[in-house]
């Protein structure tokens, strides 16, 4: 009988915990896994006194870390929006992804701060003033890289199947520079093309891409991979 794949995360510590909750809720069993940040978030700074009249840009839930009572706020992703709801933002845009949520702003003239780690993977501020807008960088948080454990690597490198999600082109590029070759039953699945573009260029391996660049459809990617190996 083949054998059960191992899930590898590699999100930072308690994103991979809830992740692993959700697939194996959804999944009706225990998978096997191995939980290996490649990112550790550690907060920057402190919390900025936003001016009046100035709405914030939130393209993570790592960069609500302090009080946002009655300022509009413009998310990516549902949990970031709750996370700044829970800090009193008034959410007045989420989005599914950055260039989503640019084309909404687009059509919205506001002055914006968006806060922000210390990597982008897409520039917004630039993007903005290129259409004329007003918005200004504001760093809150910042994605430290860490080495993969011995476990993490001998199951991606290994002879077993694994699965491999990955959310960002920077931890994409992370993983895929920090193994030596993935092995040849590893089955990566990405959140967009751009993730899976990084993980081909570091790794030379192929990945999937799923059909919406949400959690939920990770989360359905992943079960679905798993699925065929449960009887």
């Amino acid at each position: 009988m083949p054998k059960f794949p191992i899930l590898v995360l590699t999100r930072p510590e308690v994103a991979a915990h809830r992740f692993l909750t959700q697939v194996e809720a959804a999944l009706g069993r225990e998978v096997p896994h191995v939980i290996s940040p490649i990112l550790r978030i550690q907060p920057v700074g402190a919390w900025p006194d936003l001016p009046d009249e100035t709405d914030v840009i939130l393209t993570s839930e790592h960069a609500v870390r302090g009080d946002l009572s009655g300022i509009p706020a413009h998310c990516v992703g549902a949990r970031t929006a709750e996370a700044a709801s829970a800090q009193g933002a008034q959410v007045q845009t989420i989005a599914t992804n950055a260039d989503e949520l640019l084309q909404l702003l687009d059509a919205r003239p506001a002055t914006y701060v968006h806060l922000c780690g210390s990597h982008k993977a897409v520039d917004i501020s630039a993007r903005l003033a290129a259409s004329g807008l007003t918005c200004r960088d504001h760093q809150v948080y910042a994605q430290v890289a860490q080495p993969l454990t011995e476990h993490a690597r001998a199951a991606l490198e290994g002879e077993d199947p694994a699965l491999l999600p990955l959310f960002s082109p920077r931890s994409a590029r992370l993983v895929g520079e920090a193994i030596a070759k993935p092995g040849p039953q590893l089955h990566v699945i990405s959140m967009s093309d751009a993730v899976a573009a990084e993980w081909c260029a570091a790794a030379r391996g192929p990945a999937d891409v799923v059909d919406a660049p949400t959690g939920e459809a990770m989360v359905s990617g992943i079960v679905a991979a798993l699925g065929r190996h449960v009887t």
